[in-house]
């Protein structure tokens, strides 16, 4: 596969799981990418937990993919493992900067449009780790040419660069965990 690459089998997300079904109120509270009925991810409810300062959305969101430090969202608070998590991850891979985590949860029936990342100073800079939380074998990320299905605890890398969509054809939503890491693509 030339877009999407297998990292990790069977991490335990069983405490972050935990942690999101006991802070319901966290879901859509930043709707930046969500509201937008032709967005590729209209049908999609997120949890923003790192990005660039909520200031720049809110005040000037033309800004918002412009090269920036990301910072924690209050959200990280409620999910301490995600922290733990990210880290941990970061660290597998020999990551030199962290950058963005966006938890997406795509409910039954709904999908993730294809859509390619071009054009977000971020989206090119770094470098997209899904981590499966929850998922069902009817469940697939996909390019062209290329399915992937994941599994709880199954940690991907994906060229968000080329156009890519997500479906969800089961009766289980399905979450994921998008995490930003820089690395020296120089190391093996």
């Amino acid at each position: 596969m030339d877009n999407l690459l297998p990292v990790i089998r069977v991490l335990d997300v069983t405490l972050l799981l935990l942690e999101l079904k006991n802070n319901p109120q966290l879901w859509n509270t930043n709707t930046y990418r969500t509201s937008n009925p032709n967005s590729p991810h209209r049908e999609v409810d997120d949890i923003w937990v790192r990005y660039n300062h909520r200031e720049v959305l809110e005040n000037t969101p033309e800004l918002l993919h412009e090269e920036h430090d990301s910072v924690w969202y209050p959200a990280i608070e409620r999910l301490p493992s995600l922290r733990k998590l990210a880290l941990d991850l970061m660290h597998y891979v020999k990551g030199e900067r962290l950058g963005g985590i966006l938890i997406t949860r795509i409910p039954s029936g709904k999908q993730v449009y294809p859509h390619d990342d071009c054009g977000s100073w971020h989206a090119a800079y770094y470098d997209k780790y899904a981590v499966q939380l929850e998922s069902a074998p009817e469940q697939a990320f996909e390019f062209e040419g290329e399915r992937l299905v994941a599994a709880p605890g199954d940690v991907y890398w994906f060229n968000n660069q080329k156009v890519h969509w997500v479906t969800n054809n089961s009766n289980v939503d399905r979450i994921t965990a998008i995490i930003c890491i820089r690395t020296d693509k120089g190391v093996a």
